[in-house]
């Protein structure tokens, strides 16, 4: 006798419908902090759309500042819409599961070209000018080698790197195919979509029990951004595999609402972002502490600015956010990295 399982996707939905003012300013907090998240979206709508600009290695800034305007829209409104709160500093939710916006790539090549020679060697540049000028205009630099004939290599920015993989292809010898390197898991997600009025619909899912099965359970918030710039949020949605749970404890990364807070002019750069063992920082001042927190608000790593590297290796792989503080403790960065 065999037992069957039967898992269920229950589905609740609950509406508001308030318009509120608002103001599309966008805060450079909220670019730093969502730049991944704003330009995997940007890559998605323009596939959607069908753009000539998923041609362009360089996503477009007007793509990306449009979705960052909505977002900053309902990020200003929540003195008086709660549910944007609880997405940007409660739960704050990240597009991780599906995002096309990676740091890196994978480049297979012939194992006997002249390419492969020089990453074999660990060089990043390997000889081929059309080659070794994308790298270089773009960042990237050679992380490892791997013996069956691809190269992984990574940059500090996010490209279209299936723009860049249209322009390898049949234009470099010895190269047969260019792919990213995907982060592989990760709950979370934002969708984003327009209509032909130039509304601007977003809903941020916060996903948690993930396991490899896909035994999620998620609650989404959704809003609409008019042209105007004012917000509606239009209701949550909320279901799982094995049924409604309610929302766990809230993971308080509060980036929006440390009133102590003085960004510097040169912003502090933490990279490689994904990273694995170790990660780096650069344009911090000499007296300064550091905190690394988990995805639930747990501070699991904290130090001072004599090293500028840190040791990673204990952390397991997710999301993690990093803050600084000058020597009057106000915050001078705040930012998220992902350990792969």
């Amino acid at each position: 006798m065999r037992l069957i399982i039967t898992f269920l996707l229950v589905t609740v939905y609950s509406f508001a419908g308030a318009q509120v003012l608002s103001d599309c300013t966008i805060p450079e907090l909220l670019r730093s902090t969502y730049d991944r998240d704003v330009k995997g979206l940007a890559m998605k709508r323009m596939q959607a759309q069908n753009s000539p600009d998923n041609l362009l290695i360089d996503i477009p800034t007007s793509v990306q500042d449009s979705i960052y305007e909505g977002m900053a829209a309902i990020l200003n409104t929540m003195s008086e819409i709660p549910e944007a709160d609880s997405v940007f500093n409660l739960y704050c939710v990240h597009d991780n599961a599906i995002s096309p916006a990676v740091f890196g790539m994978i480049i297979g090549v012939d194992t006997d070209s002249p390419i492969a020679t020089a990453w074999e060697n660990g060089n990043t540049f390997t000889g081929n000018a059309v080659l070794d000028t994308l790298l270089a205009d773009h960042g990237f630099v050679l992380q490892s080698y791997l013996s069956f004939g691809a190269g992984v290599l990574y940059s500090n920015e996010i490209w279209n790197i299936a723009a860049i993989a249209d322009s390898l292809s049949g234009s470099v010898p010895g190269i047969e195919y260019v792919e990213p390197d995907f982060l592989i898991g990760g709950a979370g997600r934002i969708e984003y979509s327009t209509d032909e009025t130039s509304n601007r619909y977003y809903a941020f899912r916060y996903e948690w029990n993930d396991c490899f099965d896909g035994c999620d359970n998620f609650y989404t918030w959704n809003f609409t951004v008019a042209s105007d710039c004012s917000v509606t949020f239009t209701g949550i949605e909320e279901g799982g595999v094995f049924g409604l749970e309610g929302l766990p404890e809230p993971a308080n990364c509060n980036l929006f609402t440390d009133t102590d807070e003085v960004l510097t002019e040169t912003p502090v750069l933490l990279f490689p972002n994904p990273g694995h063992d170790q990660v780096f920082y650069r344009n911090a001042p000499e007296t300064a502490t550091w905190m690394l927190y988990n995805s639930l608000g747990q501070q699991v790593l904290s130090g001072g600015t004599q090293q500028r590297v840190i040791n990673t290796s204990q952390l397991t792989a997710g999301m993690y956010w990093f803050k600084m503080l000058n020597e009057n403790g106000q915050v001078i960065s705040q930012q998220a990295w992902i350990k792969q």
